[in-house]
């Protein structure tokens, strides 16, 4: 059963940029770095309106393609929540395209505001650390600068192939 929010709940995420592929560690070593994005996000009656300042405001798309909608709309559907309408403002400071880690913030980004609605509401419902790892993973294709943004601070982090039915595995 999917609950529709209330009109008005109003979030902020902070998310910081990262740093990947250290070393030896490629898609699997990631550092949080002190440089953030910040998404405010509102429920409305119907909709959907963007607005992006900063970096790449210029370049990225301002409809239901955007990244950050993108993660708004599958967290909240892993969360069971629904909103009629969302009021999207993108604040960016990490530079796009310069190995900051920008799509992982912004996955990231998308996907905390999308629990903060969720746990608006009820705090039963939002999604753990571990969901949000694994769903912003998803939109990155590896775990390494979504990992990061998530945590914060330095991780290890891998990804198991899926299982393919009917298959087996030996260890």
């Amino acid at each position: 059963m999917t609950i529709t929010l209330p009109i008005g709940l109003s979030v902020t995420a902070r998310v910081p940029a990262s740093s990947a592929n250290l070393g030896p560690g490629f898609d699997t070593l990631g550092l949080a770095l002190g440089l953030y994005d910040e998404i405010v996000v509102t429920t409305t009656d119907s909709g959907l309106q963007i607005r992006v300042e900063g970096e790449g405001a210029a370049d990225v798309p301002w409809g239901p393609s955007h990244l950050v909608v993108r993660a708004i709309e599958r967290g909240l559907e892993a969360a069971g929540v629904w909103a009629s309408g969302l009021d999207v403002l993108c604040r960016n400071a990490i530079p796009h395209s310069r190995g900051l880690g920008s799509s992982a913030s912004a996955a990231v980004g998308g996907l905390a505001a999308a629990n903060g609605l969720a746990r608006a509401l009820d705090a039963e419902i939002g999604l753990t650390q571990e969901q949000l790892v694994q769903l912003s993973s998803e939109f990155e294709g590896h775990p390494d600068n979504a990992s990061a943004s998530v945590l914060g601070g330095a991780v290890v982090s891998w990804s198991c192939p899926p299982a393919v039915e009917g298959s087996t595995t030996s260890v």
